[in-house]
C-alpha cells in the first residue's frame, strides 16, 4: 500500500481519542520526560511585553511546545517536523486546545525548512531531535536556529547524553544495574497502534536514521560546544542524568 498523505492522515485521525492517543506516546516516552519539559518551559525567562513567540523543532506531537504554552498560554507557537504522522496528530490536538500558530512538514536538511516559519522567535525549543543528525548536520541546524531568534532570545534542549570517556565504562556498567525507563512493550503498542488506524506498516516507511548521527554518544560538554559554536552564550545546563542532559542558551542581545 502507497504511504498515505498528511491530508489522509489527518482525515483517519479525524473523530479518533486524541487524549488515548497522548497516553500511549508518553507511555513511550517514559515516566522522566513530562517533567523535563515542565522544567523547560519554567526556565524561559519571561517576555518584557506581547505573547510569546515559539518554535517546536522536531516536535512529534508536539508535547515540548504544549508544556511552554501551558505556562505561556498566549503563546502564537509554530511547530515543525518531518513526520506526516506526528504532523497530523500535533495539528490536530493543537486545534482542539486552541494554541495559536502552524503545524508544517519540514525536513531541517532541507536548506530551507524555515519557510513559512516566522523570524526571531523569543522562544526555540527541541526535544530528543537534534542526535538524529551527523554531527555536521546538528551544527548548520544549531546556527539556523540562532538565526530564528531574536537577540537575546531563548533556545532549550533535551538530548541523549554520555559521560566523558574515562567515565564511560563505569557508568555503563552502573546504568546496567538500574531499572529501564523505557519499554519495548511501551514501543511496540504506540507503533501497532499508528498502524492500526493507517492500515499498513507506517514505521517501515520512515527514513532510517543515519548509522552515523550523535545517537547518546556526545557529552555534555559537546552540547554545550555545539552552542558556543553557534554563537549562543549564557549557557546552562538546567538537569543532567544518567540519560539525558537539559540545555539552555540565550542568543546574545
Amino acid at each position: 500500500m502507497a504511504a498515505l498523505t498528511q491530508t489522509e492522515i489527518a482525515d483517519k485521525l479525524r473523530g479518533q481519542d486524541l487524549d488515548k492517543w497522548l497516553a500511549l506516546w508518553w507511555a513511550e516516552q517514559g515516566p522522566a520526560k513530562r517533567m523535563a519539559l515542565d522544567l523547560m518551559a519554567a526556565a524561559i525567562p519571561s517576555p518584557q511585553v506581547g505573547s510569546v513567540r515559539v518554535l517546536d523543532m522536531c516536535c512529534g506531537p508536539g508535547d515540548a511546545g504544549r508544556a511552554v504554552f501551558s505556562r505561556f498560554p498566549n503563546a502564537r507557537i509554530d511547530f515543525v517536523d518531518r513526520d506526516p504522522f506526528f504532523a497530523s496528530l500535533c495539528s490536530a490536538i493543537n486545534e482542539r486546545d486552541r494554541i495559536s500558530g502552524e503545524t508544517l512538514v519540514r525536513d531541517l536538511l532541507d536548506p530551507g525548512w524555515h519557510r513559512d516559519c516566522m523570524t526571531r522567535y523569543d522562544v526555540i525549543i527541541v526535544a530528543n531531535g537534534l542526535h538524529w543528525f551527523r554531527m555536521d548536520q546538528a551544527t548548520r541546524v544549531v546556527a539556523n536556529v540562532c538565526e530564528q531568534l531574536r537577540p537575546g532570545g531563548s533556545f532549550l534542549f533535551l538530548e541523549p547524553v554520555s559521560p566523558e570517556t574515562p567515565f564511560a565504562s563505569g557508568v555503563a556498567t552502573w546504568r546496567q544495574a538500574q531499572p529501564s525507563q523505557h519499554k519495548r512493550e511501551d514501543w511496540i503498542r504506540f507503533w501497532s497502534s499508528v498502524n492500526g488506524l493507517l492500515g499498513y506498516e507506517y514505521f517501515d516507511t520512515l527514513a532510517q536514521p543515519d548509522e552515523n548521527g550523535i545517537g547518546d554518544q556526545l557529552s555534555v560538554f559537546g552540547w554545550v560546544g555545539l552552542l558556543k559554536a553557534a554563537g549562543f552564550d549564557s549557557i546552562d545546563v538546567l538537569l543532567r542524568d544518567p540519560e539525558k542532559v537539559v540545555v539552555a542558551a540565550l542568543k546574545p542581545s
